[in-house]
């Protein structure tokens, strides 16, 4: 196994146990989302990895993406969290993690949401954009492989991306930013926030584009159609 490949093999079982998995997996986690590393060390996610501590620090300092977080207790241990993509109810990131968005010239120029074809039509039907099994929707300054600063924040296989009204959003809503700028709102988002959509088209999804166009007129949001994702 390539160093590479077990990197990235602990930093996926990092992402699962301090986003989604600690408490099923019987790992302690507070309510900010810490976990002790000692204790992190000794879970089979991890010692079936052989992974030590300057394993995880090396992941940690590497992520791209910058997911995780790593910091001293107040009673000297070292612990790590996610610094966004919780789906565990009881955590709520701090204020180092997370910060809202007040005042004017914190707010982005813009704010994209990633998705695919069958959310779209699930958030027309329902009448807005819903956090489903996380704690916050995702959203990010920009399109991730379009706009050079953006790395995270939406899936790169996305072929749908809602722009929002972004004045409207951060002053009738709340808005974090997180250490690794991605852009969370804890609240359903309404479609008459949205903006304008983007749908990537090609002659291999013609007739779902379509659909979705029919249903986006229906609902008055504006949209265009784009091979690369590019607005006009």
């Amino acid at each position: 196994m390539s160093e590479n490949k077990r990197d990235i093999q602990i930093s996926k079982a990092l992402a699962y146990l301090l986003r989604h998995g600690a408490v099923n997996e019987g790992l302690p986690i507070d309510n900010n989302g810490y976990v002790s590393i000692e204790l992190l060390l000794r879970h089979n996610r991890l010692k079936s990895l052989q992974c030590t501590l300057q394993d995880v620090e090396r992941v940690v300092a590497n992520n791209v993406k910058k997911r995780f977080h790593m910091q001293s207790s107040h009673d000297g241990q070292t612990v790590i969290c996610a610094t966004q993509g919780h789906s565990l109810a009881q955590v709520t990131p701090s204020d180092e993690v997370l910060h809202q968005i007040s005042a004017t010239e914190e707010i982005p120029s813009k704010l994209v949401h990633g998705t695919n074809f069958s959310n779209l039509r699930l958030i027309l039907q329902t009448g807005s954009l819903k956090k489903m099994r996380r704690n916050h929707i995702h959203l990010a300054a920009g399109v991730t492989g379009l706009d050079e600063k953006v790395v995270s924040g939406m899936r790169t296989s996305s072929n749908v991306y809602i722009y929002l009204k972004v004045r409207d959003l951060c002053e009738k809503y709340q808005v974090f930013r997180s250490l690794n700028d991605v852009y969370l709102a804890p609240e359903d988002i309404p479609i008459s926030l949205i903006q304008n959509v983007v749908l990537v088209g090609s002659d291999k999804n013609k007739s779902i584009v379509k659909e979705l166009q029919q249903a986006l007129n229906q609902h008055n949001v504006p949209f265009e159609v784009s091979e690369d994702g590019h607005t006009v």
